[in-house]
């Protein structure tokens, strides 16, 4: 990367519209920070619930509403990613507003749903905006900056959550609440800048030459009928696979955020701060080492390498948070912050690659419709990780922790297999074209 690369990575897009959407993401991930770290604590110390019931609550919402990415996504690509983005924030800030409203398990199932609605639409429009904003050959650098502008956001979302926490009382929490809501709102109103952004497919391409020709694309001569053409995404075998094995390896991060700090608090000498603090000291970790620890990602393969590599850093991580269960106090802070740091930079690793292969996968005209597929596989595991990772790290104990790593690590190394299976059927397909056009 020559040096006037490395500067305009590290200063942002120079693009006015991806400076825009870089801003909105800011803004967005805030709100997000916030309600990661203190947003079931709300909901049990100020709304009232056992930890069961908002658990439940949170987990038969999200199932309900998480199917809506792929719905989004596709009308993102036939209408225009922008305005599907705007509307899905619209929607979130309308369920956070609701959060003030849940006083038992039924109102929580009704806000859980409708916010896991907007998370989903937004989270694949988002996909096909970034494919419509991406300049040819720089749509890497671009995913790279907004995953660093993501993790500030988080960073600093997550340390407005320590003093909230601190303060422990429903104003604080209420202002809590009212502030993600604004942050969503906020984000919405900076993509309304935007130009209108442009359909990148039909409702039902007409040729066989319209639908063919994308790179997970493996289809035989001759058009699938119109009625079938619409939902590429969920007939591409590959990509679904891809789908299934990266939602399983995100079980990590809820191992962050929902398994640690009740490890922490109920199985460790360490004082129940630190419960907060691994998730700040992880939050700036990613974001200061977001783009010189993804740097070499130039392509599929270099990002498939590096999934590859997460999966032996989450054991070492995974195996240093199990043996903080025990020691005095001091070598338990040690060892639950070397085995943050590690963890982070596996998750840096993680996540960029399987964000660089969601979108190499993908149709380059379907983006939206594959990141909504993308995004029910991963929306599935955010439903049924509390409870997975729950049962595996505190109830089973230390062995659970191992065990769960092995899982997230084999999940990494099969996205990669799928990867090297994708390039050899790509090489072999052009190696067939070429004499073809001599």
């Amino acid at each position: 990367m020559s040096i006037d690369a490395k500067v305009n990575v590290f200063h942002g897009p120079r693009e006015p519209r991806q400076r825009l959407m870089a801003l909105s993401t800011l803004i967005n991930t805030v709100g997000m920070g916030l309600f990661l770290s203190a947003g079931t604590i709300f909901l049990i110390r100020s709304a009232g619930l056992s930890p069961a019931t908002a658990g439940l609550g949170l987990t038969v919402g999200s199932l309900i509403g998480f199917g809506a990415g792929v719905v989004a996504g596709d009308l993102a690509d036939r209408r225009g990613a922008r305005n599907v983005v705007v509307a899905s924030m619209l929607v979130e800030a309308v369920a956070s507003v609701g959060l003030l409203l849940v006083h038992d398990l039924w109102t929580l199932i009704v806000v859980a749903a409708v916010a896991a609605v907007g998370r989903a639409g937004s989270g694949s429009a988002r996909g096909a905006m970034i494919g419509v904003l991406a300049e040819p050959g720089k749509g890497a650098a671009l995913r790279t900056y907004l995953r660093a502008v993501t993790n500030v956001g988080l960073a600093v979302g997550m340390l407005g959550s320590a003093v909230v926490l601190a303060v422990d009382s429903r104003p604080a929490y209420v202002l809590l609440v009212l502030t993600d809501a604004a942050t969503f709102l906020l984000a919405a109103a900076v993509l309304a800048r935007l130009p209108h952004l442009a359909a990148t497919r039909t409702a039902a391409p007409r040729t066989a030459g319209a639908v063919r020709g994308g790179p997970a694309d493996g289809a035989a001569s001759g058009g699938p009928a119109p009625d079938q053409r619409r939902w590429v995404a969920l007939r591409d075998r590959r990509y679904l696979a891809f789908t299934a094995a990266s939602s399983i390896a995100s079980l990590q991060g809820w191992v962050l955020v929902q398994a640690l700090p009740v490890w922490i608090v109920l199985r460790t000498a360490a004082p129940r701060s630190m419960a907060a603090v691994v998730l700040f000291v992880a939050a700036v970790t990613v974001a200061v080492t977001q783009i010189p620890a993804t740097r070499s990602i130039d392509g599929p393969r270099s990002a498939a390498r590096l999934l590859a590599r997460s999966g032996p850093l989450f054991l070492v991580a995974w195996v240093l948070m199990a043996l903080a269960s025990g020691p005095s106090v001091w070598v338990t802070v040690v060892l639950l912050l070397v085995a943050v740091l590690v963890h982070s930079l596996a998750e840096v690793w993680q996540e960029a690659g399987t964000f660089e292969l969601s979108f190499a996968f993908a149709r380059p005209e379907a983006q939206g419709q594959y990141q909504g597929v993308i995004g029910l596989g991963h929306g599935f595991v955010e439903a049924v990780a509390p409870a997975v990772v729950i049962t595996l790290c505190i109830n089973t104990g230390k062995i659970g922790w191992v065990v769960l790593a092995v899982i997230v690590m084999v999940a990494g190394f099969l996205c990669a297999l799928i990867e090297r299976r994708w390039s050899g059927d790509r090489r072999a397909i052009t190696d067939h074209e070429v004499p073809a056009g001599r």
